[in-house]
């Protein structure tokens, strides 16, 4: 009797689906294109669906979900449904018992610091997902015997990190290892405390400025000396590791601040606008480590003008693994690989005698547009115009890292999918090809996996950007790691492809206003600003905030007109002091549309299709200005179009290089090409500014002294 083999095709519906969950993404993708059978089987498995929509939002699994595949897919198509519209599913007035000026928001956690006599006395934590259901749980943590000046928190490892001045110790600080929970020693420290910079006699004051980011097992610090800003110290600490366990960067021309790239991988900002990467790998104590990369340069400034400050910011950190809180369903979180980050530049005319002329600027970029440094190295040191550029840098010998290719960063290898990533053949940058690959649409149809721009250098033109890599500069940043000054990679052949670049705000908290792919802040309502120079007293009460609030807005009951044109110089604004009302000349709290922007290649495709047929992307366009009388006026037009809107439930899709007018701040007007989606939310909110995580907005009513008085969480 005859037997006939039996194909993979005739396999039960069961075991095909079990062989295809083991394929990568791109393999289960093209199976869907082989024959109608294996696509039916595709489309109909919920947890194949899941596995593609993940991939599609760049997002990665909670292994431990215990919710069925087809309840993890509703609730992912649900919620980035919300996103794409802005319209959540909830919202609900979260009322905080006290206000502070120290706060934490992380995994479904707030937590925000009470001052008393001048320290953090306890910090309250709030459970946001309760909230939803109007118990609001929360916790607080006493401390009467530490000094705590800064904390941060990562609820999915239970662990709560105090950062306390010492009085009578060799170092100026002491990080503190407790669970959040608890607030009792965390077990899984060696040792519960762990003293951070060594004292310098004579050098060192109490009133450092101190940031601190834990990033799975390692928690980096960065202490930004207040002497006139010249020093600065950066350490990585690995905190279950036994003494010793940390590396350290000392710098005597000061870190502006510090971002992770990846997991081995870290960003400097230097105050003369250069970003360097460092690695570190093995022991974290190693004498070798960290080890410089390179440096990537920023735009060149005119001459009149300095970088006053460069603020850095991503989330989720590398090795966050997602939080449920009280009756919240995680299925799935952002992953901590594929996230864009936010370069915040604040520019002024040190020759003025005010010091007050500050320029925001504010610009995203995909991590991976640094960490593939050793192609941008090799591309800058063949550049044709490489001795002219090396003598008006005044740089007499330069070495150029060429490392094996084994020795390229991991995250530059592999996305979060676990596929190669794209092919770095040379290319224009402003060719618009992205790497792509068949997926699955909905419906089953065939189309393109975009992905980011592959980071890659042509042949520049020449950079003015003053940065001297002489060997004082290597004396400056006395990291243990690698000491040769390599040549700074050009703005011109890393930043016009793979940034975006928009006017920033003096209010925006980009620390917290960026998570995975999207960033959020608040834009002003222009019929609000009109109805205050108007001298409309009811101005606040359309605003649904305001009629939820039940503490009077009592702050803001007086004060003086803007000018007839609704704008202030922001010249005239101290940083300090920086909001938007103040940046516009209002002396009230506007109602504000909540912005999203989704840099999600996906996004960005599935957004083009939507698009009406006589429709077309894009560019960077805002509302056109009131007419204005003299230069300073459209000086002052310039910095605060982009915080003001017409209207809400706006959408619109940039996918074309864009030139902004920089004001003659920087050399040339700077280019950008970063493809993204843009959603301006039908209603308003009278609040103050806006953060975000990968389920929910949070926005936030602050009063003069820049204190919480209350959140309303918008649930996606």
């Amino acid at each position: 009797m005859g037997s006939r083999a039996l194909s993979f095709i005739n396999l039960p519906v069961e075991l095909v689906c079990d062989v295809l969950q083991l394929l990568s993404i791109r393999d289960l993708l093209q199976c869907n294109l082989v024959c109608k059978r294996l696509q039916k089987i595709i489309n109909e498995s919920s947890a194949l669906q899941f596995t593609i929509e993940l991939s599609r939002c760049r997002m990665v699994p909670n292994l431990t979900s215990e919710l069925s595949f087809s309840a993890r897919l509703r609730l992912l198509r649900d919620r980035e449904n919300a996103w794409k519209t802005l319209n959540p599913t909830s919202r609900h007035q979260m009322k905080l018992a006290h206000s502070g000026t120290i706060y934490e928001f992380s995994g479904g956690v707030y937590g925000v610091g009470k001052e008393s006599n001048h320290r953090t006395a306890y910090i309250t934590f709030y459970d946001l997902p309760s909230s939803a259901s109007g118990e609001q749980l929360s916790t607080t943590h006493h401390f009467p015997d530490v000094n705590v000046v800064d904390f941060t928190m990562d609820p999915t490892q239970d662990l709560l990190v105090l950062v306390a001045l010492n009085s009578d110790s060799s170092h100026m600080y002491n990080l503190h290892l407790r669970k959040l929970s608890t607030n009792e020693p965390h077990p899984s420290a060696p040792a519960p405390i762990l003293p951070c910079h060594e004292r310098r006699l004579g050098l060192d004051t109490p009133d450092n400025a101190v940031q601190i980011q834990i990033f799975g097992d390692a928690i980096g610090i960065l202490v930004k000396e207040s002497l006139l800003s010249l020093r600065a110290h950066f350490e990585i600490f690995k905190w279950r590791n036994v003494f010793p366990n940390s590396c350290q960067v000392k710098s005597l021309v000061g870190i502006d601040d510090f971002s992770f790239l990846s997991d081995d991988h870290f960003l400097l900002a230097q105050p003369n606008g250069m970003l360097d990467v460092y690695s570190f790998a093995g022991s974290i104590s190693d004498e070798n480590n960290p080890v410089y990369r390179a440096s990537y340069e920023l735009p060149a400034l005119s001459p009149a003008y300095s970088f006053w400050y460069i603020s850095l910011s991503s989330n989720p950190i590398p090795g966050y693994s997602g939080h449920a809180g009280e009756g919240e369903q995680k299925a799935y979180h952002c992953s901590p690989t594929n996230r864009i980050h936010a370069c915040c530049l604040y520019v002024y005319q040190p020759s003025l005698p005010d010091g007050d002329t500050v320029y925001p600027f504010v610009f995203f970029f995909h991590p991976q547009a640094l960490l593939n440094y050793q192609h941008h190295l090799k591309m800058s040191s063949t550049r044709p115009d490489l001795d002219q550029y090396l003598r008006r840098k005044g740089i007499n010998k330069v070495h150029i890292h060429d490392e094996d290719d084994d020795d390229v960063p991991s995250s530059s290898n592999l996305n979060d999918t676990g596929l190669p990533s794209p092919d770095t053949e040379p290319s224009s940058p402003h060719s618009g090809h992205h790497s792509s690959g068949s997926f699955v649409l909905f419906d089953g149809t065939s189309s393109e996996l975009l992905d980011f721009f592959t980071p890659q250098a042509t042949n520049p033109g020449s950079s003015s950007m003053l940065f001297d890599v002489s060997p004082t500069s290597s004396e400056h940043m006395l990291s243990p790691g690698c000491q040769t000054p390599a040549l700074p990679v050009p703005w011109e052949a890393w930043g016009p492809p793979n940034t975006r670049w928009f006017r920033g705000s003096l209010s925006q908290d980009w620390q917290r206003s960026v998570y995975g792919l999207r960033s959020v802040d608040c834009v002003v309502d222009r019929a609000a600003l009109d109805s205050f120079k108007r001298g409309d007293a009811r101005l606040n009460q359309h605003s649904e905030t305001d009629q939820n609030d039940s503490e009077a807005d009592t702050e803001h009951d007086s004060g003086s007109e803007s000018d007839e044109d609704g704008f202030v110089d922001v010249n005239e604004i101290p940083f300090t002091e920086g909001d938007i009302e103040r940046q516009l000349g209002c002396t009230v709290t506007l109602p504000k549309f909540v912005r999203v922007r989704d840099f999600n290649p996906y996004s960005v495709s599935k957004a083009l299709d939507e698009l009406p047929p006589d429709a077309s992307p894009l560019p960077n366009q805002t509302r056109s200005s009131p007419k204005l009388r003299s230069p300073v006026d459209r000086e002052r037009a310039g910095f605060v179009a982009e915080m003001v809107r017409d209207r809400g439930g706006h959408k619109r899709v940039v996918t074309e290089a864009t030139t902004m007018n920089v004001r003659n701040v920087f050399m040339e007007d700077v280019s950008s090409s970063l493809p993204y989606v843009e959603t301006i939310s039908k209603d308003d909110f009278n609040v103050n500014e806006a953060m975000m995580d990968d389920c929910r907005i949070l926005l936030v009513k602050r009063d003069k002294g820049r204190n919480s008085k209350g959140i309303i969480i918008l649930d996606m």
